[in-house]
């Protein structure tokens, strides 16, 4: 745990800076004896800070502190705690279908779930390594991919009942942040330091794009067929109609740190983050932005389209809001 600490208070990742420095220092820190223990079932885990969701057709499924896993199958109007064997920090969420889904964690946790996310496995773990994983990704059924701190890079083709660890590059080890996909495939990471990943090949190999700043990224958002927002630290907020290749600043009129994006059905695009800063991007472009903060002003870290609103999900646990 030592070692841990003083590599996490000299570089710290998004989600674990969102915990650190904006809601509590010792919610990070999971021992392993939580690490061992079933997440404690709780009328208020609906509430608490949770820091990824995801979505498929009628079932949605958020994570964050002490293992808590909550999912709605009625546009997130009504939630209910799942049964999980950990209570170690959850970061990442990906779901398959509306059955199958995996989320990541503190100590390399990776859980699996088969059955609409009711119950959850472990499937992956390493506690000893003190590592997080900050984000999970699958092309299909079988193959895909959990990112995380210093470099941390696990892939899977059976499902995730296995993974082998493997690296982006081997002169660097910065924390990956967040994997996102284009439609055709193309796949992008966010990384700290200023540093974006691109793969062409479906995860087989990663070249680092020219980068716009040299501050952490924490999140990608693909907009179109070449085109996508990439956000990050003290409200920096790029374009690009390339795939990366060049990068377009846009002014947010914000410094508060960038964490997550959405394109909504009727194709305008959110991003949001710490503060309760929600941007708006109605064509999904640089060509009308606009900035608003919520009442709360309570950190957001993912967001999702209900039927009637925007589920956000963060610091003050699941909430609502219509633009």
């Amino acid at each position: 745990m030592k070692r841990f600490l003083a590599r996490f208070l000299h570089r710290c990742s998004f989600r674990a800076y969102l915990i650190a420095y904006t809601f509590s220092a010792a919610l990070i820190f999971t021992s392993p004896l939580a690490a061992g223990e079933a997440a404690t079932r709780s009328k208020l885990a609906v509430n608490s800070l949770l820091l990824d969701a995801a979505q498929q057709a009628e079932l949605i499924v958020a994570v964050g502190e002490r293992g808590h896993i909550l999912y709605s199958t009625d546009q997130g109007h009504n939630w209910v705690q799942a049964n999980v064997p950990t209570r170690a920090l959850l970061t990442g969420v990906h779901l398959h279908d509306e059955t199958l889904g995996w989320a990541v964690g503190h100590d390399a946790t990776i859980l699996r779930t088969d059955d609409g996310a009711k119950t959850w496995q472990v499937v992956y773990s390493d506690v000893e390594e003190e590592t997080p994983l900050l984000d999970v990704w699958f092309k299909d059924a079988q193959h895909g991919f959990a990112v995380g701190a210093y470099g941390l890079f696990l892939s899977t083709r059976d499902g995730g009942q296995t993974w082998q660890q493997n690296w982006i590059s081997e002169e660097d080890d910065f924390h990956l942040n967040h994997i996102t996909a284009m439609e055709d495939g193309t796949l992008f990471i966010a990384a700290e330091a200023g540093v974006v990943y691109r793969s062409d090949n479906e995860g087989e190999s990663w070249q680092a794009l020219p980068s716009p700043y040299h501050g952490s990224f924490f999140g990608s958002l693909p907009t179109g067929d070449q085109s996508l927002f990439l956000f990050g630290l003290r409200g920096h907020l790029f374009i690009s109609d390339n795939k990366g290749e060049q990068w377009t600043e846009i002014d947010t009129r914000t410094t508060a740190m960038l964490t997550a994006g959405l394109k909504s059905k009727n194709s305008h695009c959110y991003i949001t983050g710490l503060s309760g800063i929600l941007i708006i991007a109605p064509n999904c472009d640089d060509s009308m932005i606009d900035q608003k903060q919520l009442p709360d002003r309570s950190g957001i870290s993912a967001m999702l389209e209900g039927d009637d609103a925007l589920i956000l999900v963060g610091e003050s646990g699941i909430t609502r809001y219509t633009p």
